[in-house]
């Protein structure tokens, strides 16, 4: 394996942080899909009626225990995307002691990371599938932004594998 050199680190910088970017963004809106009056994200949910619309938090909305693995499973993703990051910025001293290459630790970490968030992405839309029968979940711009965030980080570790 070739030594990666200090373009193909800018490279790795450039999708790195707009997929961290994404990624906060995506975690912290409740819009990630939308059944009629409720919008959902990761961490709270938008109830609506006819007369105003509450947020509440996740933890509160008496969801199902797959709901919960969704949520630990973004949490998994956002560390793989900033461990990554920081590994990208400085050599920890875990790398150095076991003579691991930067690079190939690097691609590790983005390689699970995107899939973890596909991962997530998937259970969390089959299993709603599932569940409402009667409608059929709306894609949200949330979810829309954690895919590419995902796919930019798979794409970064595959850049680091070569």
């Amino acid at each position: 394996m070739t030594k990666i050199t200090i373009k193909q680190e800018k490279i790795c910088l450039f999708l790195l942080v707009p997929a961290n970017v994404l990624y906060v963004v995506a975690l912290f809106s409740h819009a990630w899909f939308k059944l009629p009056g409720v919008s959902y994200g990761l961490w709270w949910a938008v109830f609506c009626d006819f007369l105003a619309c509450n947020i509440v938090p996740a933890f509160f909305t008496e969801e199902p225990v797959w709901y919960h693995i969704v949520q630990l499973l973004s949490l998994i993703g956002w560390c793989g995307m900033i461990l990554s990051l920081m590994m990208m910025f400085k050599h920890f001293t875990f790398i150095d002691k076991y003579n691991i290459r930067r690079q190939q630790a690097v691609a590790v970490v983005c390689i699970l990371s995107g899939f973890t968030i596909s991962l997530l992405l998937m259970m969390f839309y089959g299993k709603l599938d599932e569940m409402s029968t009667a409608e059929v979940p709306k894609v949200h711009w949330s979810a829309i932004l954690a895919g590419v965030a995902g796919l930019l980080q798979f794409i970064n570790g595959l850049l680091l594998v070569q």
